[in-house]
């Protein structure tokens, strides 16, 4: 599951092209990367040392979002409108798309995250943000993932996959200025990582509709379907979608079908059974 690698030299820029990015080492300092990483489901997690470099991406169409944990030393995010500095404990997110150059002038270790959905429509820096549980959280769990080697099933995959992706909303949630106002949250993006925490948290419970969600975040369910459409999805999706993951987990432990419906959320058997059907004749 999880790739180790110690390089040098020219098999540092390969090692980055592999990845669709144009690594430049800095004149004059030797070229050393160790990396440890790993796919959990449509999530890529690493955690990277390396020599002072210049990092930029090769052309190509890039749908998804990073986020980083800055852990040591410092790095320079180049995204329109200028530079992100990074300094050890910081954390910032992008979409890929918009990403232009990152440069380390001196060794750096950081975390990153990548997975295939936006996460945020624009950049968003979080100074200081190792103070927070989420980013806590994140950093433990990606280090108990890429320390291990532990061969997991598709559900258990899966499930994990949606955690690490749900600890990244929690932590872009938690940013300055995301939390909601009097009059309800202050951006989309607030609202969607809200309503990714929400649906982590409460899709067991069978009574739980996209209805309520809407109410618990104070906005209209036409909204939520907006917010919602930018992801490539609807609520009611990614709602059944949580549960099926549940219920993927729970399969495991040998418990009836009618069990595994109540607890994963779903209101009988036969609708758990129908989702499953539904989901496997798209895939």
């Amino acid at each position: 599951m999880t790739r180790n690698l110690r390089a040098e030299g020219p098999a540092v820029v390969e090692w980055f092209a592999q990845r669709s990015l144009v690594a430049t080492p800095v004149a004059g300092s030797p070229t050393v990367l160790i990396v440890d990483e790993a796919e959990v489901a449509a999530v890529v997690i690493r955690r990277l040392w390396h020599t002072a470099l210049v990092i930029e991406p090769a052309p190509r169409v890039a749908h998804g979002s990073t986020l980083v944990l800055q852990a040591e030393g410092a790095i320079d995010v180049e995204l329109p409108g200028g530079g992100r500095p990074l300094a050890a404990g910081d954390a910032l997110v992008y979409p890929d798309a918009v990403f232009v150059r990152a440069t380390a002038g001196q060794p750096t270790a950081r975390i990153e995250i990548v997975t295939a959905h936006r996460l945020l429509d624009e950049p968003a820096a979080l100074p200081g943000a190792d103070d927070s549980p989420a980013w806590r959280a994140l950093a433990s769990t990606v280090n108990a993932i890429l320390n291990g080697d532990h061969r997991l099933g598709v559900a258990a995959e899966s499930a994990l996959g949606h955690a690490i992706e749900s600890l990244c909303a929690a932590l872009i949630a938690g940013r300055a200025g995301a939390d909601a106002a009097a009059s309800g949250f202050r951006s989309a993006q607030a609202t969607f990582a809200a309503a990714t925490r929400l649906l982590t948290e409460r899709a067991q419970d069978p009574g739980f509709t996209v209805e309520d969600l809407a109410v618990a975040l104070q906005v209209s369910r036409q909204y939520l379907a907006r917010i919602f459409a930018r992801q490539g999805r609807t609520p009611s999706a990614a709602l059944r979608a949580r549960r099926l993951e549940l219920a993927d987990g729970l399969a495991a432990t040998g418990l009836p079908t009618p069990e595994i419906a109540r607890r994963s959320g779903f209101p009988s058997a036969r609708a758990l059974l129908r989702a499953k059907r539904e989901r496997d004749t798209r895939h």
